[in-house]
Formats: structure tokens, sequence, C-alpha cells
């Protein structure tokens, strides 16, 4: 961070209620110039809020903002905050996936370019420059579907910063606000993504850094504010700050880490899969007994995020047989109807595409699993049936007939959860359960998943995170180019030993 002489953006006293419910409470922040600055909170917090109305999208009730001393009024004209050196990369990117790199680029560069006639030579010339600045290995007439996550990500945010810096009119680096940038991207690429971000800091730009993910919060930033039910709780100097500390702020309570599961009693395995291949695995085999979490990981690529898939008959696969409490199943030809017939529930990773239906109400979301056993729709009871899943799993909304995509994160995902576990499965299949999950809601998933295991039913959970299977796995496979290279269990399931099992693993093929 350097040093600075005045705050790049100052917010004061901002407030924001909706229907009733106060949003932001009084709430305040200060950026300074050159600084990464962490924006912490649990779902519903209030972190949203506060971005969308930097961004014009929301008015406050009350609140100032300053920009490099000076007062810009509120509410923020809709679509004028680059103009004053504000620019927002959200999780989505706001990508065109069929166009090129340089399409991209420019897009709604209005300011800069003729309306009426494009330099395409120059404009790509001007990219190249751009990239090579940022070390970055983009081609300008790529298509942007054809890049992998993390560079689609890092020309996102190259794209907001070079909008910022080019059309501020009195000259000084600007502001990125990155909310979630990271929860789809494999490790090694949030690395890259970080050089990235303090390349653009020692230029003096100031960055906006939303996470729910606290160590990569801690890496990055300079300090961080943390927000809970609407009111700022502090701010912390990141680099001082332990990561318990800053979960208890964003929590209200401690939180442990500690590991929940213990030994289990010797079984027959509920579930075995055998001969399972598919785009990356290899014959795999594998069994999960009465009770127990299986981890699955690896490195991107390494195939362990195929197996829900395939089991679930989300994917086809080429090859595989599962036999589930006694029943024969064939793999290559499941569907998921069958898979749920047999007792099976999926929660897939994309909970926004392919876990809800976002346009419809959370009545209909919840019950959709139920409409097969009834011809007629009782609309009472579903809603009734809604009303008591939303308390039992704690997901926070007005009503049952609200949307789900006004739902935060992790009240879609136990919205999701709730909704499969409500039909009692023998078999639940994760892939990356908890992603872009705050820390508290993540507790109460895996709560949800304990409790599968107390009532003889057996979990099988893909994830990057290797201390979430510290925290809930009785055993975990790590996975090396689509075979089972590794096998963990008991006090052997550690992140680091996690961790050491899946790079040594990749070594042996450097």
């Amino acid at each position: 961070m350097t040093t600075p002489t005045a705050p790049r953006l100052q917010l004061r006293g901002l407030t924001k209620t909706f229907g009733g419910a106060r949003a932001l409470d009084r709430a305040d922040l200060t950026l300074m110039p050159g600084e990464v600055h962490g924006l912490l909170g649990s779902n519903g917090s209030g972190k949203s809020t506060l971005i969308k109305i930097l961004s014009g999208f929301h008015a406050p009730d009350a609140g100032t903002l300053q920009i490099d001393g000076r007062d810009v009024p509120l509410p923020m004209p809709l679509g004028r905050s680059e103009s004053h050196g504000l620019a927002f990369v959200h999780q989505n990117l706001g990508l065109l996936a069929e166009a090129t790199v340089l399409e991209n680029l420019i897009a709604g560069d209005h300011e800069r370019l003729n309306p009426w006639w494009i330099n395409w030579s120059a404009e790509a010339a001007r990219a190249r420059v751009l990239f090579e600045e940022h070390h970055l290995e983009l081609a300008p007439q790529q298509t942007v579907a054809d890049l992998s996550p993390v560079q689609r990500a890092q020309l996102a945010i190259v794209r907001a910063a070079d909008r910022v810096q080019e059309h501020r009119s009195h000259g000084t680096p600007g502001t990125l606000v990155l909310d979630e940038p990271t929860p789809f991207l494999p490790q090694e690429d949030v690395r890259e993504l970080f050089a990235l971000i303090r390349r653009l800091t020692a230029r003096g730009v100031s960055i906006i850094f939303v996470s729910h993910d606290i160590d990569e919060v801690r890496e990055v930033t300079d300090r961080s504010t943390v927000l809970r039910d609407g009111k700022v709780i502090g701010t912390f100097e990141t680099g001082t700050t332990s990561r318990a500390e800053l979960v208890e702020a964003i929590v209200g309570r401690a939180v442990t880490a500690d590991r929940r599961v213990g030994a289990l009693r010797p079984a027959a395995p509920v579930a075995k899969v055998t001969g399972l291949s598919g785009a990356i695995l290899k014959d795999v085999a594998l069994s999960v007994r009465p009770g127990e979490i299986l981890g699955l990981t690896g490195l991107i690529g390494a195939g362990h995020d195929e197996v829900p898939m395939l089991i679930a008959g989300a994917r086809p696969a080429s090859t595989g047989q599962l036999t589930l409490n006694g029943q024969a199943h064939d793999l290559a030809r499941m569907t998921p109807a069958q898979s749920i017939a047999a007792g099976i529930a999926l929660i897939p990773a994309d909970r926004q595409t392919a876990g809800i239906a976002p346009d419809l109400s959370l009545t209909e979301n919840a019950t959709l699993p139920l409409l097969r056993d009834s011809l007629a729709i009782n609309h009472r009871r579903n809603r009734d049936t809604t009303a008591d899943l939303m308390r039992r799993f704690s997901v926070k909304a007005t009503s049952p007939d609200q949307p789900a995509s006004e739902l935060s994160g992790g009240n879609q995902q136990k919205l999701v959860l709730g909704k499969w576990l409500q039909l009692g499965p023998r078999l639940v299949l994760l892939d990356e359960p908890t992603q872009g999950i705050d820390v508290g809601a993540r507790q109460e998933i895996y709560d949800h998943l304990l409790a599968v295991c107390a009532a003889g039913g057996a979990v099988i959970c893909a994830t990057s995170e290797f201390e979430q299977l510290e925290i809930i796995a009785h055993r975990v496979l790590v996975f090396d180019r689509g075979r089972i290279k590794a096998e963990l269990e008991g006090a052997d399931v550690t992140k680091a030993s996690i961790a050491k099992a899946c790079y040594e693993t990749a070594e042996e093929h450097a």
C-alpha cells in the first residue's frame, strides 16, 4: 500500500432500508490510495447493498460519499460511476462469451471511441500493449469462450482498471470493486489473480475486495472492514489480525475449525461404484459406508468433480456400475430421474443455473421434487411446506413467495440443500457445496450433512477446499489424471496432508 495523503474514497453514515428491514445502518468505509481493502460479512450483512449504492443501482436513505476529497452527490446516477473513477467486476464478470477479447475490451467504451467508426488495428495494438503491461497472455482475436476461467477474470479486471484510469477527468488512479472474483477458480489461478491485483495497486489503483474466503482476504488485503446486520463491526489491519478474530467479527461468536467427525464403526458399504469412466475419470472404484462423509479432491483437471455428476446421471458415464442398498445401476444409462428414485440427491456446484430456477418463487423451487408424487397442486400445502423448510434450514427470506434470485448465495445454497434433503436420500452427492458461502452458513451446511450421516445415510463431497475436508470428511480420496492416487483416513485427514498428497502426485508427472 502506498503512503496516503488523503483517502481515495470515504463513505459516511450510509443507511438503506428495504420494507422496514435495515440493510445498512450508518455504515462507514475509508479506502486509501493503492490499498486493497477487504469487505467481509455473512450473507445478508449489507455488502451487496453497499456496492449497489456505489454503482448507482440503489439510492441510500442517508449517507455521504467523497472521492479524492471531493463530495460526490448520492444517489450515484446509474451508469456514471466510471466518470468518478469507480469500476465494478462482479462474480459473473460481465463478458460476452461469443465475442472476442478485443470486442469485450472495448464494449461500452463510449466516451473514448467514435461510435461511427472503430480503427480495429489501432485498438488491437493498444490491447496488446495493455496486456503486456499487466503480463497477461491474451490475444485480441481470441474468443472469450476459449479462455480459461482465470484469463476471463483477468480480462474483466484489466478492462475495468483501464476504464477508470482512461476516463478520470482529474487524472488520478481509480477504484476497482472486485465482488467475489475467485470462488470458481482453482488455487493456482487465484495466485495469478492476486499478482494482477498487486500490479494494479503498485500503480496507485485502490481496490475493494469482497470475499467469503478469510484466507484469501488475509493474503491479499491491507485492511478489512466487517459488516454484520448492516452495521460496521470494525476495520482491521489484516496482517496483524488472526483468522479466528475475523471469523468471530463476521459471525458474532467464536467458530471452531476443529475436526467434527470421529471414527466410524465397521459396516458394509451403503454405496459401491466400480469401473467408473467419463471425460477424465478412468476405471475408478470407490465405496462409502453408512454414516460416512467421503471427500474427493485433487488439482484442477484431476477428475474428482466428475464423480458426483456421473453417479447422479447429470452427465453420461462411459462405463460404470453403482450398487446402492443392494440394487445395481448401470451408470452409463443412469438418468437424473432414475437416480432420484434410487434415493440419490445431487447438490451441484453451479447453484445459479443447475440448483435453482432463479425466476421462480421459493415455494416453486422447494416443492419441485415433490410434484411427481401428486397429480394436483395444493398451493397452500406447498407454501406451508416451504415455510417449514425455510425454518429448518435457516433460509432468510421475506416470504415463501419471494423469487429465488433475490436470495444471497448462502441462502440459495441452503434452499437447494433443503429441497433435496426433504426427500430423505440415502446417498447425498455434493460438488463444491460451500463455494462463495460465508463462514456461518458453512457451519449450518455441515450440520445438515452430519444429520444425514446420523440417520444412516452417506455423503460424497467433491471439493478443492482442503480445510473443509479436514473438518467434515471421515476419509479423503485424492485424484490425479482421472485416477485415485492416494487415500487418507481418520487422523491423516488434515489440510497439510491433503495438500501434500495432491502436489506430490502432480510432481510425479511433471
